[in-house]
């Protein structure tokens, strides 16, 4: 995204500063400077790594992101995690230091620059505040008379609003605890939570911040409305039941024909499955449609590819006469490199050629190279690999047919049940909507009576409910289709940069898409033409890598090619085997090396994650900060004191071979 087009900026870390922290116990003050690329804070278990992350997003926004906190809509997030950070640091800060302890952070948004101080327990409260922009530098302090920490934090938010772009400060959490930062939480932006994922999306590719935030507070009343209509169809049901219920009870003239109602309720639930089984077939035949489209155009390509090789093959390439200045000099009679046109031009050409010399230099032309040998195997690699996609396509269309096949005998199957239901409720159209009142008592008619109001009542309020519904629907959907617009002009750049973080990890190929559903776009990811709907269909390590770099290709879109991203990723070393620790580090290192800065927690154990991503960054883009000074070890832990330090040597090497 260009800087003209960019509409969200995201900050920009540079240091931190702790003081009386007592978790870390060892250090009353600890100054980071972040640099740029990796700043990797690297210790044994249980010294509070993850704390440190935790109180890096704390610094900026006020906010700890709560484990247990499920993502409804950004508002709600940020109003209920103010409530946890206060607790959340209760214990890593001793009583005797509350009023001491503090954090400040430096970052910039843009140009401008902030220092904010805070302290851990007054999540909406600063102590200090320093905002520098190109026309000079405000300060407040606490200190004023006339300011107080809750005056200061406002004003501190509003500065912020300003120079990201966002239209509210819930926002700018939900992107730092959603798209920026990955933490022990494991929150899986692909997967677990849609409306956070549309949230990001909406504000990643440039839709309105105004406008994100009308739609998610109508997609979460569209939610509610749908949520009480269910409720209202739950209450109307069990009317129904309480009333025939009493009728049973009256005696047998007065029951229902309840032979007639499970012979509807059956031919209702096959409707139900028939649908269901169309719904998905229709589904499988639009993977293997996209299947068949991508092979067609990659045995295309090949056919292309083999048959220019085989021309080649008879043709010499180094001949001067087929460079495209001289072709076009030949066939245009105009000179690209001076101007001058006609027949004299082609003929003084022609005649420079036939004489064995270049029209250009003048000089002899060279024996020409004979790559027969060389062109004849890769020959044979096209005719492999063309070989190889026509029988995948081959396939692919069998499976198509077959699949269209199964499609249609779903659909007749659809309509010939609908049809049976139809005929059947026409036939007993009397009986199905014929509910007597037994005429035993005044009593029991007052009873049934009662029952019969709850129930329209009941499906009254469902009505309501659904009809403002769709009132909500409709006013999302030109945003939602405003998002699909932006992300199909975004995808040339978005899509190529994520498939290369997540082909360095997973090392296959593999596409996104937007696909218009009814709750809104959403992203599908294809891995070797297969879609993975489901996190069951990846492991929990591909789940978590190919989740990273989503969020990586995200900020390296939303920042633009010039622009500085940042991510703050915790431990991602638990997960992974042996196999895929390398790869991950060639990952984090290719996010580095476009420009982007990464800071990330460790474990000091044989993980070759930060060994391979020392190598990559080398210590001009990478500095490991060792964490076991900052506070006790415990007595195992100080009993392998020395195997860290042999751990943090091999990461000091891996750094120094980076360097070469």
């Amino acid at each position: 995204m260009s800087d003209t087009d960019q509409a969200v900026k995201l900050p920009v870390i540079h240091s931190l500063e702790l003081s009386h922290f007592t978790l870390y116990q060892n250090r009353n003050k600890i100054s980071i400077n972040f640099g740029d690329g990796v700043f990797c804070l690297a210790g044994a278990n249980g010294l509070g790594k993850s704390t440190f992350l935790a109180i890096l997003n704390y610094a900026i926004t006020g906010i700890v992101a709560s484990p247990n906190q499920k993502f409804q809509s950004a508002k709600e997030y940020y109003d209920d995690s103010l409530k946890y950070a206060p607790g959340y640091f209760q214990g890593r800060v001793k009583e005797l230091y509350r009023d001491d302890a503090e954090v400040t952070v430096r970052f910039t948004v843009g140009t401008t620059h902030y220092t904010a101080t805070r302290d851990f327990f007054t999540p909406q409260s600063l102590r200090r505040l320093e905002i520098a922009r190109q026309d000079g530098k405000r300060t407040w302090t606490v200190e004023d008379s006339d300011t107080d920490g809750n005056l200061i934090h406002t004003e501190y938010v509003s500065s912020v609003l300003a120079d990201t772009g966002l239209a509210g400060f819930e926002q700018l959490v939900f992107l730092q605890h959603f798209l920026v930062t990955f933490d022990e939480r494991r929150h899986l932006l692909f997967w677990d939570s849609p409306d956070a994922t549309l949230y990001a999306l909406y504000l990643v590719f440039g839709v309105d911040p105004t406008k994100v935030a009308d739609a998610a507070e109508w997609a979460r009343m569209a939610e509610r409305l749908e949520s009480q209509a269910r409720n209202a169809q739950y209450q109307a049901t069990t009317a129904r039941d309480n009333r025939n219920e009493v009728l049973k009870r009256t005696g047998p003239d007065t029951l229902p024909n309840m032979e007639l109602l499970d012979q509807h309720e059956k031919l209702v639930s096959q409707q139900l499955k028939a649908q269901k089984l169309l719904e998905a077939k229709t589904a499988e035949v639009e993977d293997v449609r996209l299947r068949v489209s991508v092979l067609a155009a990659e045995t295309s390509s090949l056919r292309r590819d083999y048959n220019k090789a085989f021309e080649s093959r008879f043709t010499s390439p180094n001949h001067p006469g087929h460079h495209p200045v001289i072709a076009q000099l030949l066939e245009n009679h105009q000179c690209a490199v001076c101007g001058q046109d006609g027949e004299e031009v082609a003929h003084a050409a022609k005649a420079a050629l036939e004489a064995g010399t270049c029209p250009l230099c003048q000089l002899d032309l060279p024996t020409p190279v004979d790559h027969r040998d060389d062109s004849f195997t890769h020959l044979e690699e096209l005719d492999r690999k063309l070989a190889d996609t026509k029988e995948q396509l081959t396939s692919a269309q069998t499976a198509s047919e077959r699949l269209h096949s199964e499609m249609a005998s779903a659909r007749a199957q659809l309509v010939e049940v609908t049809d049976i239901l139809r005929a059947f409720e026409q036939e007993n159209a009397e009986e199905l909507k014929h509910e007597r009142l037994p005429s035993d008592t005044d009593a029991i008619t007052k009873i049934l009576q009662q029952y019969d109001d709850e129930r329209r009542e009941a499906t009254r309020r469902r009505d309501d409910f659904r009809a403002r519904k769709e009132e909500y629907r409709r006013k999302l959907a030109p945003i939602q289709k405003e998002l699909a617009h932006k992300y199909h002009a975004a995808e040339l750049d978005f899509v190529p940069t994520f498939q290369r973080l997540a082909y360095q990890f997973l090392g296959l190929d593999l596409e996104v898409q937007m696909y218009e559903r009814v709750r809104g776009p959403e992203l599908v990811l294809t891995i070797n033409g297969t879609r993975r709907r489901e996190t069951t269909q990846l492991s929990e390590s591909q789940q978590y890598f190919v989740d990273i770099a989503l969020r990586m290709a995200l900020v390296q879109y939303l920042v633009g090619d010039d622009g500085v991203g940042g991510m703050f990723i915790d431990t991602p070393e638990g997960s992974l085997d042996i196999a895929y620790e390398k790869r991950a580090g060639q990952m984090f290192g290719q996010f580095v090396t476009q420009g982007n800065r990464l800071v990330m927690t460790a474990n000091i154990n044989s993980s070759q994650l930060v060994l391979r991503l020392a190598e990559e960054c080398g210590s001009s883009r990478m500095h490991v900060e060792r964490m076991t000074s900052w506070t006790t070890l415990s007595e195992v832990q100080a009993e392998s004191e020395a195997l860290f330090d042999d751990a943090y040597g091999r990461i000091e090497k891996a750094l120094e071979r980076g360097n070469a």
